[in-house]
């Protein structure tokens, strides 16, 4: 479902097929544990490759960004779909969660 790459101080993680109540909180276990505990703060989640994501799968990148930023780290995602997108701008996640389009844009512009 998800790999990583570390490229400077951020991680950036591919996740491939949905995010939803099946996988959600397992994901979320893997960043804590990989990486926030590690102090590994920057995030980057390409989402080229999710098909679909539900209520729960957004809990929880809340929940995500909420402890991020609570260590003074950032959470951000690239290229999700257009309806993922449309989610995001429905629930006014995009103001909390910056979108680019692709990893580079993402990894230029260091907050």
């Amino acid at each position: 479902m998800y790999t990583h790459t570390e490229h400077r101080k951020a991680v950036v993680i591919k996740i491939v097929g949905p995010v939803d109540v099946q996988n959600a909180q397992g994901f979320r276990e893997w960043i804590v544990s990989e990486f926030l505990e590690n102090d590994k703060k920057y995030i980057i989640l390409d989402m080229t490759h999710v098909t679909n994501i539900d209520s729960f799968g957004l809990g929880t990148l809340v929940g995500i960004y909420k402890r991020i930023v609570g260590v003074d780290g950032y959470l951000k995602v690239v290229a999700p779909n257009k309806n993922i997108r449309t989610l995001f701008e429905i629930t006014g996640l995009e103001r909390i969660i910056k979108i680019y389009n692709t990893v580079s844009e993402a990894l230029r512009e260091e907050e």
